[in-house]
C-alpha cells in the first residue's frame, strides 16, 4: 500500500488530512509524534483506529477512521521514522506541527540559533529538518524516487516556508543534498480548515455509549471542512479531491482570506473572551460585543484580500459565525489562545500593516492585538505560565517599565502599534 508519513498526529491531523486520506481510500499513514508518546499510547491498544465525531445543528455522525496503521515517537523510533522517510512507497509527507514546530525566527526564516535546531545541525534528530535531511538523503542514496513534502499548518505561504527553511539547514547540515532537493522534493502551499476541539471526557463517554466502543481517543469535529492545496506534485498522491479537497494553481487568495478571517476573528475571540471570563467560542460569540468585534475584523481584513475572493467575503464571514456558534463541539478560547507569539503576526499584524500602507486605519485589528497584550499581562500577574515558547520573554516584558511596547517587541510585532493599543 502506498504511504504518507505524518509529522504531528493531534487531533486536527485525525479530523482533516486522515479523514480526507480515509475517505480517499487505498493509502496508509505512518504517524510520528516529535515529543509525546501520550498519542501512540492511547491508539496502539485500539489498532490505531479511532472514532471521528461529526458535529452540527442537525446531530452527530461517527465515522470509524483506520487509514493510520501505526504511530512512531521520534526519541524512541528515529532510525523506523528514517526508514519511512527512505523508503520507496512512501510518496508524501504531510506536517500539522503548529506554528511553532518550523522553528521561525522574527523574519519568517528558519532560526539557527533555535536550540532543538542547533543540536539537529550537530547530527541530532529533534525537529522536522534533522529528520527530513537524513531520511532524504537516504531515500536519494537509496534511489527511491521523488517525494512531496505538504505543510498544514496556519502559516503564511507554508509550501514555500517550509522549503525555504529546509534549504537553509540542509546547506549548513548537509550541502551534497540541496542538489538532489532541487529535483526530487516539491512543497505545495496549502490552506486547511477545520475546526476541531481538544477531547475530553465527556466525548469519550458519549462516543462509547452512542457506538458502544470504547475508544481512549475519538476526536470531535464540525461539518465543515476546506482543503486547497497547490497541484504542484512530484509523485503519486492520494485522490484527496474525490473526498472535496480543491486542487488549485495558486493557495494564496484562500490561505490569506482564512488566516486574516477566521484566523484573526478566532484570536480575538480567544484573548477577548476569556479576559471576559468565557470559556468556549460559542459562549464568546454570543457576547454582542465580542461578536461585533469580530465582524469589525472581518471587514477590516476583507479590504486588503485579493480581488478572487473579496467579492465572496460577506458570504465568507457570515459561515464563520455560524460555525463559531456551534453549541456542539465546545471550543476552549485557551486552544486558540496558545502561541499567540507565533499566530498574530500572520493572523493580525499583516493585516494591520496593509491597511496602514494602504492609508485605511484599523481600529478592530488593533483591539485585538490589545487583547492579546492584555491577556499577556493578566496570566502574568495571576502567576499562570503562559503557553507560548516565547512564555518568558512575553512575562518579563509584561513586567516592564513599558510593557505594551515590550510585548509587541517580543513578538516582533510592530511598533507603530503601540501608539494604537
Amino acid at each position: 500500500m502506498q504511504r504518507i508519513v505524518h509529522f504531528g498526529t493531534g487531533n486536527f491531523h485525525r479530523a482533516h488530512q486522515a479523514w480526507y486520506t480515509w475517505a480517499a481510500g487505498g493509502w496508509a499513514i505512518s504517524g510520528v509524534s516529535l515529543r509525546s508518546p501520550a498519542i501512540r499510547d492511547l491508539l496502539s491498544p485500539q489498532g490505531f483506529e479511532y472514532t471521528l465525531a461529526v458535529k452540527d445543528a442537525g446531530g452527530v455522525e461517527y465515522h470509524r477512521i483506520d487509514c493510520i496503521d501505526e504511530i512512531l515517537v521520534a526519541s524512541e523510533e528515529g532510525a523506523t521514522i528514517l526508514a519511512r522517510l527512505a523508503a520507496p512507497d512512501t510518496h508524501v509527507v504531510t506536517f500539522t506541527i503548529t506554528e511553532k514546530g518550523y522553528a521561525l525566527g522574527n523574519d519568517g526564516a528558519l532560526d539557527l540559533t533555535h536550540p532543538a535546531v542547533q543540536a539537529d545541525l550537530e547530527g541530532g534528530i529533534q525537529t522536522i529538518y534533522g529528520f527530513l535531511a537524513k531520511g532524504l538523503a537516504a531515500r536519494r542514496d537509496a534511489g527511491a524516487g521523488p517525494i512531496t513534502l505538504i505543510s498544514c499548518d496556519n502559516l503564511s505561504a507554508n509550501g514555500g516556508t517550509l522549503h525555504r527553511a529546509l534549504i537553509r539547514f540542509c546547506e549548513r547540515a548537509a550541502p551534497d543534498l540541496v542538489p538532489w532537493l532541487a529535483g526530487h522534493v516539491s512543497c505545495p502551499d496549502t490552506m486547511v480548515d477545520r475546526i476541531t476541539p481538544a477531547t475530553t471526557d465527556a466525548l469519550i463517554a458519549e462516543v462509547a455509549q452512542a457506538t458502544g466502543r470504547t475508544d481512549a481517543a475519538p476526536v470531535a469535529t464540525e461539518a465543515f471542512t476546506d482543503w486547497v492545496i497547490e497541484d504542484r506534485f512530484v509523485g503519486p498522491r492520494p485522490a484527496w479531491e474525490t473526498a472535496g479537497a480543491r486542487l488549485v494553481e495558486d493557495v494564496a487568495p484562500y490561505e490569506l482570506r482564512k488566516l486574516r478571517l477566521l484566523n484573526g476573528a478566532h484570536s480575538w475571540l480567544a484573548y477577548a473572551g476569556t479576559l471576559a471570563g468565557y470559556d468556549f467560542v460559542h459562549q464568546a460569540i454570543a457576547d454582542p460585543a465580542l461578536l461585533s468585534g469580530a465582524r469589525a475584523i472581518m471587514d477590516e481584513a476583507a479590504e486588503t484580500l485579493p480581488d478572487t475572493v473579496r467579492a465572496d467575503a460577506p458570504a465568507y464571514a457570515n459561515a464563520l459565525i455560524a460555525r463559531f456558534a456551534n453549541p456542539a463541539l465546545h471550543h476552549k478560547l485557551r486552544q486558540i489562545a496558545m502561541d499567540g507569539s507565533q499566530k498574530l503576526p500572520q493572523r493580525l499584524a499583516a493585516t494591520w500593516a496593509d491597511r496602514q500602507a494602504a492609508g485605511l486605519p484599523a481600529p478592530a485589528i488593533a483591539a485585538a492585538i490589545a487583547a492579546w497584550v492584555a491577556f499577556v499581562r493578566a496570566e502574568t500577574a495571576a502567576g499562570r505560565p503562559l503557553d507560548d515558547p516565547k512564555a518568558a520573554a512575553l512575562a518579563e516584558a509584561s513586567l516592564a517599565g513599558d510593557p505594551v511596547a515590550a510585548v509587541l517587541a517580543v513578538a516582533g510585532l510592530p511598533a507603530a502599534l503601540a501608539d494604537k493599543i
